[in-house]
Order: structure tokens, then sequence, then C-alpha cells
């Protein structure tokens, strides 16, 4: 009896948290600043609860969710309250819309909330100020813009911690300056972090206000019961600030003839030789130095008849000297030819920052000598009134020569005739030979070059001339690439090669 009693008191005491509903809808601020987030709530107390899935507000993706509950007795009753916040960062200003939230079998609706971005303003006499500066108003694409970047405090206000947004603009790329300078401004001690920017777009081109939190000692209060040595020593806390700079715009003029590189700049190619046996490769070298947005150099490619080509990327070095950009571009290209050939001079254009004016310098055109290749003959024709002339003064000459051609020809057409017969004699007696002795496997020359490459540069040199006439050789020499200029340690299937050439072999013969 005195269980059964237990369980009704119990059950009258559990009824109010079954049947009460109550929905509540929270945000942990109503107005904040564009890039910081938001936490959205809704609590309920209840029984059996159901949350709306939500996976964006109005367009902002929810960044992560997490719940809570937590039971409490009020005046005697049980008080259930569970709750599900959603995290988010807004990029406008909006107004968080209603939510259906299921409770004890019932539908619940959560209430509009509106959310407002503000815009952030400088205080310039704070304890605590952030400056930004560049170094000139107006500039042309590519050219290099000093930006400093000023952290200022008084003297009387301690700072233990100072985080600072590295910069990042849409329409600059940003280099940044080792080093913090410090120094004094009136009432004011500095810290000055520097970058350099290269605008990528011409046009007014706006640099946003930067962010810094400001972390400063906050003293607790004190509790009672404990040492007051003790809670001074360790009852104190960093408390952030968050300040904000100035905002700056950016004059920025094109470049005439859509031109891509400002400063200072040398061109000067070289081949590490000039004589090379035919079908050998060739190493030329690009060099490029100067001052000025050397990131932005292209990559060069090489037109040459009857040459295979292979360019690698080039590499390109740079530093910070004052608010000069200095750097280097080094490009290796890779040449086979069974002939002579003439890599042609390469142009380099740039705007000039002396002269503001287009500057193009041009490399030396280099003549290779092939040797043991196929001679590019040029011939000369004469034309029909040298012919018409030479008939009219000397007609013996000409009736001589269409004698001699006349009697070349009737002895080339014997000779021809007579190794005609004489290869088929040779040809069938070779052949009534060989239909009683074994065959033996042939090694062709390609298959022991293959066989006896060695290193992965051989076999890349040896390949290369073959390049692009099959997916099996192209495969290969993307490997080796990789292995020789990249740190890779891909395996490649010399068996694979050599069945490919040997059955190239074996379709030229059946020809």
């Amino acid at each position: 009896m005195k269980r059964q009693l237990l369980g009704k008191l119990t059950a009258l005491m559990l009824l109010p948290l079954f049947l009460f509903a109550d929905v509540q809808e929270s945000v942990d601020k109503n107005a904040l600043y564009r890039g910081d987030s938001v936490t959205y709530t809704i609590s309920v107390s209840g029984k059996d609860v159901e949350f709306p899935t939500i996976t964006s507000i109005d367009g902002n993706p929810i960044l992560s969710t997490s719940g809570s509950q937590n039971i409490s007795i009020i005046n005697g009753d049980f008080q259930k309250t569970v709750s599900k916040s959603y995290i988010f960062t807004p990029k406008d200003s909006l107004e968080i819309p209603s939510y259906k939230v299921l409770v004890n079998g019932g539908v619940e609706m959560t209430k509009p909330i509106a959310v407002k971005i503000v815009e952030p303003s400088q205080d310039k006499s704070a304890p605590v100020v952030l400056d930004i500066r560049l170094s000139k108003e107006s500039a042309h694409v590519g050219e290099v813009v000093r930006f400093d970047l000023v952290f200022k405090q008084k003297p009387n206000v301690p700072v233990y911690k100072l985080d600072i947004e590295e910069p990042q603009f849409e329409d600059f790329w940003v280099k940044k300056v080792d080093g913090v300078q410090e120094g004094v401004e009136g009432e004011y001690t500095t810290k000055t972090y520097s970058y350099l920017l290269f605008a990528q777009r011409s046009g007014k081109l706006s640099i946003p206000s930067v962010t810094a939190n400001v972390g400063q000692l906050a003293q607790q209060q004190r509790r009672r019961g404990l040492d007051p040595f003790f809670n001074s020593a360790f009852g104190q806390q960093l408390r952030y600030t968050k300040i904000f700079s100035n905002e700056l715009i950016l004059n920025v003029e094109a470049l005439p003839n859509r031109l891509e590189l400002y400063g200072d700049f040398n061109i000067n190619t070289e081949a590490d030789k000039t004589t090379v046996a035919a079908n050998k490769p060739l190493n030329l070298t690009i060099s490029i130095d100067g001052v000025g947005n050397i990131d932005d150099v292209r990559k060069y490619s090489l037109d040459i008849e009857g040459a295979v080509i292979y360019a690698n990327e080039p590499e390109i070095k740079a530093r910070v000297v004052g608010e000069d950009y200095l750097g280097s571009f080094e490009q290796k290209i890779v040449i086979i030819a069974d002939g002579f050939y003439t890599i042609p001079p390469l142009q380099l254009r740039y705007f000039d920052r002396e002269s503001q004016k287009e500057v193009i310098k041009e490399s030396q055109a280099i003549a290779i000598t092939v040797t043991g290749g196929v001679a590019k003959v040029s011939t000369v024709q004469s034309s029909p009134v040298e012919v018409s002339q030479a008939i009219k003064e000397k007609p013996e000459l000409i009736e001589k020569a269409v004698s001699t051609t006349s009697d070349w020809r009737e002895l080339l057409y014997a000779a021809l005739v007579g190794f005609g017969i004489g290869g088929l004699f040779v040809w069938l007696m070779m052949r009534s030979r060989s239909e009683n002795v074994p065959k033996k496997s042939v090694v062709t020359p390609i298959e022991q070059q293959i066989k006896k490459a060695k290193s992965d540069k051989a076999l890349f040199e040896l390949l290369l001339p073959y390049k692009k006439e099959s997916p099996v050789v192209d495969t290969a020499l993307v490997q080796l690439e990789e292995n020789l200029y990249r740190g890779a340690n891909n395996s490649v299937d010399k068996k694979g090669l050599i069945h490919y050439f040997n059955r190239e072999e074996n379709e030229i013969e059946l020809v």
C-alpha cells in the first residue's frame, strides 16, 4: 500500500512536467560586427521534444550545433528544460525566422529575432589604437605599395596579449615583411607590422578595416574564505577588447598594352652546349632577374620545327629589401632534334618604373649544330630570265649537260636492273637455308638502351624523342619527370616499354 501511495504521489509531482510546454528563443547578441558569429538557442520545457532541422539561416550555413537539458524544482514543481543551439556567421543584417517545435504531441512556434550587422568605428583617443597606412595614394597594377599596420598604446595601459588579424584583401596580393618596428608617436608607443601590396586590377580599390583583439587583466571579485594573498595572485584573468583600424582607398591605374609586369627586369638564355649529337638532349636555361612583381612572369614555351621540346615549371625566388621586391625567375627547357636549328630570341615586356613606359628586352638567338643527323639543305632556284640568258650566251653548255644527263640515266637504269636480279637471287638462297635453322630472339637497339638505362635521367632522355607517339611512352615520361623534378618515387614499367618498341619494330618489318 505504501509503495502504491508513493508512486501516485510521484506521478502527481511529475504531472506538471509532462503537461507544461513552453518555447523560448534567444541569441547571444543582437548586434555584431561583420565576420563575428552568433549563437541562436531554442529552449523548450516539456516531456517529448523534437527540434527543427536547421542547416542554414537566411543563406548562412550552420557552423555547429549543441544541446543541453536542465531539471529544476520551482515551488515544489519539477521542471525539465531542453535546449539546442545553432552557431552561424551572418553576412548581413537579417531576421531569424519562426520555426516549428514539436512538444508533447503538439506544435509550438518560435518568434522571429532580428540580428543587425554594425559597421566598426575607430576611436583615435582610446588607450589602444590600430592604424593602417599606405606609402602612396595611387599606383599601377602590379606596382609594389608598402602597407603599414601600426598598433599604438599609452604607456600606462599594459597589454598582455595582442592578436592582430592578418591582412587578406580581395584585390591585392599581400607579402609580409619580416620584423616589427617599435617607436613613439606623441603620447603613444608603437609597434609597426609592414606588408607589400600588389594590386591585381585597376580602379578605386578599398582596403577594409583590420581588427585586433587586445587582452588586458581584469580583477576578479574576491571570494569569502580565500586567502587574500593567493586571491590577489590567482584572482585575475584576461579580458579581451576588439578594436578596429581605419579604412583606406588606393587609386590603381591599368598598365598599357595589356602588360602584366611592373618594375625593372633583365632576361638571358643559356644553352649547355652549342654542338650536340642527333637525338640527344640539349638543356636551355631561361633566367630573369630584377625588381618588381616577378611572381607574375609566365612560363615560356618554344616552337622549333622538327624538335621535341619539354618545358619544366619555372622556379621563382624573391626577397624584400627596404620597399623593393627583388626576385629571380629560372626555367629549364629540354630540346631534342636531328638537324641544325636555332633557338629564337625570347621577349620580356614590362612597364618600366623609372621611365614610366613600356620596355621590351630580348635574349640572344643561339645557333645549334647537330652532328650525325639529317642536314637541312637549302636549295637556290634560278629564275626563268637567268636560264634564258644562259642559253643565249653558251648553248653548247646546255647541249653537253643534256647529253651527260641522258647517258647518266641509261647507266642508272642498267645498274638498278642488275641489282634487282642479284638481290632476288640472294633472297631465294637465304630463304631456303633459313627454313631448317631454328629462329633466335632478336634484341632491338632500343631494347638494349632501355635495359642499359641505369638512372631516371638516362631513361628520360632516351624516351623524350618518342613523346606523343604512344600512351605507354607518355605515361613513362610523366612518371620520370615527377621523379626527377618533384621528388616522386614512381616505378617505371620497362617491360611494357620494351614490348611496345618490339611491336613497333615487327610492324615496320611486316610493312
